[in-house]
């Protein structure tokens, strides 16, 4: 019997050892505080997620910043500065310039395809007016992306859109057929603003879209700055500017300037009272619908 008991005593004696010397492992004591620690955030994460309490309540509209349109026009305005100048038309193929933009640094061939012949007279086209080869209509598109400023039917030259961007830039489309814009409207690069369409002031023209870029009132070339950044408009009126400046100078010195200040001559005040049509306002009729303004003569262009 006290055989037994002592073979007894030294089993659990045995078990005891194993079991201390089993404690005294380096990575038992981590091991357990891991085990724990995962057992208390998987039951943290079951509660939640079986809150519903902290998901929206019902007709609370949850909206996603990927969104266009969220941030507004000041989206618009930081989408534009980081885009490049278009042609005003969603599809070019079967698009073509039917009249340029007028330079006083062209030749006279190139300056006699930017004439409008209007009213029994010549006048300088300050955009550049597109047309399809077989004369059909097409999508106008927005050149840059910005806010409607200006949407209304023209007697004279169709329905007009003018829509503004930074640094008083404002972009021009006229001879469109019927727009649905709206002022305030804010518009995309690409998005349609209308369809080429007639009008009276260049009947020769066919159906077309004239197109022009003014900064602060100045025309530009948009040739000049297709498919570059909105800056370059700000470059080519200074540029312009100091083209002026000096051809001033030099005709009070009684001296022709440099040649290369000659590019990019703008138009004197008298060629834009002639050939301006971004400044042509609708005509005044009479009873018949015939007679116009003195006044809107010397200021379509």
């Amino acid at each position: 019997m006290r055989e037994e008991e002592n073979k007894r005593s030294s089993k659990n004696e045995e078990n005891s050892f194993d079991l201390q010397s089993f404690l005294k492992k380096r990575w038992v004591v981590p091991a357990v505080y891991l085990v724990a620690a995962a057992g208390v955030l998987s039951a943290v994460f079951f509660m939640q997620g079986g809150d519903e309490s902290a998901l929206p309540g019902e007709g609370v509209e949850v909206e996603d910043p990927s969104q266009e349109g969220m941030y507004g026009e000041e989206a618009v305005e930081v989408t534009a500065a980081n885009e490049v100048i278009k042609k005003p038309v969603a599809e070019e193929e079967g698009i073509e310039v039917v009249v340029h933009y007028f330079d006083e640094s062209a030749s006279a061939e190139e300056k006699e395809l930017a004439l409008v012949y209007y009213n029994n007279e010549y006048r300088q086209n300050k955009g550049i007016d597109f047309g399809h080869v077989e004369n059909e209509s097409f999508d106008v598109a927005a050149a840059l992306s910005g806010t409607v400023v200006k949407s209304e039917k023209d007697a004279l030259l169709g329905y007009v859109v003018e829509v503004s961007h930074d640094n008083g830039i404002v972009t021009h489309y006229h001879s469109l057929d019927g727009v649905e814009l709206e002022e305030g409207q804010v518009v995309r690069q690409g998005d349609v603003i209308g369809q080429a369409a007639r009008n009276l002031y260049n009947q020769e023209a066919g159906v077309h879209v004239h197109f022009a870029i003014r900064q602060d009132g100045v025309a530009v070339n948009p040739s000049d700055v297709f498919e570059q950044p909105i800056d370059s408009i700000g470059d080519a009126v200074k540029k312009q500017q100091e083209t002026a400046n000096a051809e001033e100078e030099a005709s009070a010195e009684g001296t022709e300037p440099a040649e290369g200040e000659k590019e990019d001559k703008p138009a004197d005040e008298n060629a834009d009272a002639l050939g301006d049509e971004d400044e042509t306002e609708a005509p005044a009729e009479d009873e018949d619908g015939a007679e116009e303004s003195d006044e809107e003569e010397n200021n379509i262009g």
